[in-house]
Formats: C-alpha cells, sequence, structure tokens
C-alpha cells in the first residue's frame, strides 16, 4: 500500500471514530399503561400525526392497536425506533389514537385553506344548471361577462345569488363495483344571479380562474371550510378512495381525497380516517402458508365534508403515495 493510499484510509477510519464517538445518544423510554403511538409521537416529536411514520417504520410494532408496558423506545432527534424485547407483555392499550388529551380536553381543530376541487355526484348535476350563451359569439368568457344559464329548477334561486361554474371532467367509478358515481370537475368561475327569466338567468361573472365555456355547469357556492373540529367516529365505518382533487393520480399530505362513504353510513364532519392498502406476499414467502399480512397503513385525514354517498377528507399525514382504491376507516376513539 503506497504512502497516498495509507494516509487515506488512516484518515477515513479517524473520520468514522470521530462520528461514532460523537453521536448523540439516544433517550431511551420503556413503554407504560395507557401509552399510544399518537401520544408517544406527540410527546417525542412534538407532532401527534407522526405516528403513521412510527408504525410503517418500526416492523416490531406489528398491530398498531397493541403496544406493551416494559417494550423500550430510543428517541433520536426526530425520530423513534422501537427496541426488541422477549417475552411475553400485556397490552399497554388498543387505541392508536387519543384525539383528546387527558385533563385538560381542548377540542382540536384541523384548519384548512384554499379551494379543492374534486368531483360532482350525479344527484347534483341533476339540478346544476347549464351555461348556455353569452352576449356575443366568443367561445370563451372571463371576469366581467354577462352569462345565461338554463336553469330546470329554481326554487330557492334569488337575485344577488353566488353560485360556481365548474366544467365537467372524466367520470368517477367506483374502484370495486365500477358503478358510475359522478364526474371530475373543476372551477372555472363564480357568478352572481342577476335577473331571472325563466327558463334562463343572467347572470354576471365575478371572476374567472380558468376559461369559461358554454356548456360549464352551475352548482351553489360554498365557501371553502376553514376549521374542522376532530369528531369521535360513533361506528367503524369502511370505505374506498374513489379519488383526488386536480384529476391528481398521486396523493399526499394535504392533497383532498374522495371517499365513497357519507353521511347515509353514519360518516360526519370531523371524523378520522386511517388510511391503508393490503399488504401482498413477497416472492420469497414461505409456501404453504395462506396467511392474510398486515396492512400497510399510509396515513390519516379528517372528513371535511359529506354528502349521502360520498366524501371529501383532507390527508393530514402520509408514509408514502395515495391512490384511488386505497381503504378507508373511521378511527375509533
Amino acid at each position: 500500500m503506497s504512502n497516498i493510499h495509507k494516509a487515506l484510509f488512516f484518515g477515513c477510519l479517524l473520520l468514522l471514530l470521530v462520528a461514532a464517538t460523537t453521536q448523540a445518544e439516544p433517550y431511551i423510554y420503556t413503554i407504560k399503561k395507557g401509552d399510544t403511538l399518537w401520544g408517544l409521537s406527540e410527546r417525542f416529536i412534538k407532532d401527534p400525526y407522526y405516528w403513521p411514520n412510527l408504525w410503517s417504520h418500526n416492523p416490531a410494532v406489528t398491530n398498531p392497536h397493541l403496544i406493551y408496558p416494559g417494550q423500550k423506545i430510543a428517541v433520536y432527534d426526530g425520530r423513534i425506533v422501537f427496541l426488541p424485547t422477549d417475552g411475553e407483555l400485556a397490552p399497554a392499550t388498543t387505541e392508536v389514537v387519543e384525539p383528546v388529551r387527558p385533563e385538560p380536553q381542548p377540542e382540536l381543530v384541523v384548519k384548512t385553506s384554499g379551494k379543492a376541487e374534486g368531483f360532482v355526484t350525479l344527484a347534483e348535476l341533476e339540478t346544476a344548471g347549464i351555461l348556455v350563451d353569452t352576449t356575443d359569439s366568443r367561445l370563451m368568457m372571463a371576469e366581467g361577462d354577462t352569462v345565461f344559464i338554463k336553469m330546470d329548477s329554481f326554487e330557492g334561486l334569488q337575485a344577488g345569488d353566488l353560485y360556481t361554474l365548474i366544467s365537467i371532467g372524466d367520470k368517477i367509478r367506483h374502484p370495486v363495483t365500477r358503478r358510475t358515481l359522478g364526474h371530475q370537475v373543476a372551477v372555472v368561475g363564480q357568478v352572481r344571479i342577476d335577473e331571472i327569466v325563466p327558463p334562463v338567468v343572467s347572470a354576471f361573472v365575478l371572476s374567472s380562474e380558468k376559461e369559461i365555456s358554454r356548456g360549464d355547469r352551475l352548482i351553489p357556492s360554498q365557501l371553502p371550510l376553514q376549521e374542522v373540529t376532530l369528531k369521535k367516529a360513533e361506528e367503524p365505518v369502511h370505505g374506498l378512495i374513489l379519488g383526488g382533487e386536480n384529476e391528481k393520480l398521486a396523493l399526499s399530505q394535504f392533497d383532498t381525497i374522495f371517499v365513497d362513504i357519507g353521511y347515509e353510513d353514519g360518516l360526519q364532519e370531523g371524523n378520522m380516517l386511517y388510511i391503508s392498502r393490503s399488504r401482498q406476499a413477497s416472492r420469497s414467502a414461505l409456501r404453504g402458508h395462506n396467511v392474510t399480512l398486515p396492512d400497510i397503513l399510509l396515513g390519516a385525514a379528517v372528513v371535511v365534508s359529506t354528502q349521502p354517498e360520498t366524501a371529501a377528507a383532507l390527508v393530514l399525514k402520509s408514509t408514502e403515495a395515495i391512490y384511488a382504491g386505497d381503504r378507508v376507516v373511521t378511527v375509533m376513539d
């Protein structure tokens, strides 16, 4: 070995020794009765929504509903690691999430912002007006234009009301039954109703976010929710993700998802949802053992609006990409 190679070798060795001796020692904590993944994440990471990462990155925790007194965790800067344990241990809790803390018990509020472009149900489309014309032959309309909208129902409609114009996109089909539940939509503008002369209403375009064209549909304006108070689900409700906003294929934290369960299923605004996916056995799995592996936990979401058979939810945390067809279930406190 040349002198240069020797110098490089001993230099690298010295750097490794320095790194090993200067690495911060983790804080070791022993699980106590009543501890939860939510509580551990909030206490040591200062982020209760870190718990999906805590579960998915620790193979020793095979069931997120069961952690045990006597288990030890190593708390590093920004992460928690479950340490191996031997022997039988009694469950510490059968709960993953405690949406309210012990004494005192304040309400937990999730703030949302922005406008979710999602889908409209078939029932909503039946009552939606359709933009049929404007004051001239232009193909596209924008802010400041007057538009004419054909309506099938004028119930509750008054001059001065604010409405939303949407463009209709692809059909949204149930991932299993393939039944059409509605259409993907995009908000193109906001209008004010000026005059009602059945079967047409005149409306003034207050704002345009995209090009407005004949055939766009009119639905009642709904201001985006600013705050949603977390609410314990009254019963477990299982469903599937239909899709997400802006026709995204891969969804993640702070995206809006749409699910095939609604208030007729018992779902309420403020309910928390776990998001998961079936885990497939690897190609090297031991043959002859037909077992169901634990689901892959993908994250958590909060329901922000409900329809009879569908709902929209805001993804609060995701450990990997979320897709249409992934599972959701209400979090039971």
